[in-house]
């Protein structure tokens, strides 16, 4: 059950959760901070699956840029969708001999999600903001992921 639970909740914790903050100067407001949440890199892919459609193609694409980029919604987009196939197949994962198999499954999204984390993280060392402006949102995913895979590992032996 907890190998469904783990990687919705760690597609919720992308999608609702802050991943950085950016300080914009106006010149009659001064700064003002605004915080991005995970949904500027994978909003594009979950409205592709909430209407039904797969997740591939122009229309689909993460519009979401960090660094003049998109590689990172791209990989966030990717390891979302990988998340949610790992949940949909631990639902007939929870028989005894399909579980193992389905365990690998979830194993490869958590290391997909870490290593998609891992990425963001990179790529906000070189961005302007820095290092300094990620918030509790890609560190709460990221906890998620490591748990999706001792969770997964923990039912490749039979657990």
């Amino acid at each position: 059950m907890i190998r469904i639970l783990l990687p919705l909740a760690m597609i919720a914790a992308l999608f609702f959760g802050p991943m950085f903050s950016e300080e914009t100067k106006g010149q009659l407001s001064g700064k003002t901070v605004s915080i991005v949440t995970g949904e500027h890199f994978i909003g594009d892919m979950v409205e592709c699956v909430r209407d039904m459609k797969l997740p591939v193609g122009e229309e689909c694409e993460s519009t979401g840029e960090l660094n003049d980029s998109t590689l990172v919604g791209d990989a966030l987009s990717w390891s979302a969708l990988l998340a949610a196939v790992a949940a949909v197949l631990g639902v007939p994962g929870l028989l005894p001999y399909i579980g193992r198999m389905t365990s690998i499954v979830t194993v490869v999204s958590g290391v997909a999600m870490l290593g998609s984390l891992g990425l963001f993280m990179t790529t906000m060392i070189g961005a302007e903001p820095g290092l300094g402006a990620v918030q509790w949102g890609a560190y709460l995913t990221a906890g998620l992921a490591l748990l999706t895979v001792i969770s997964g590992l923990s039912g490749m032996r039979g657990r």
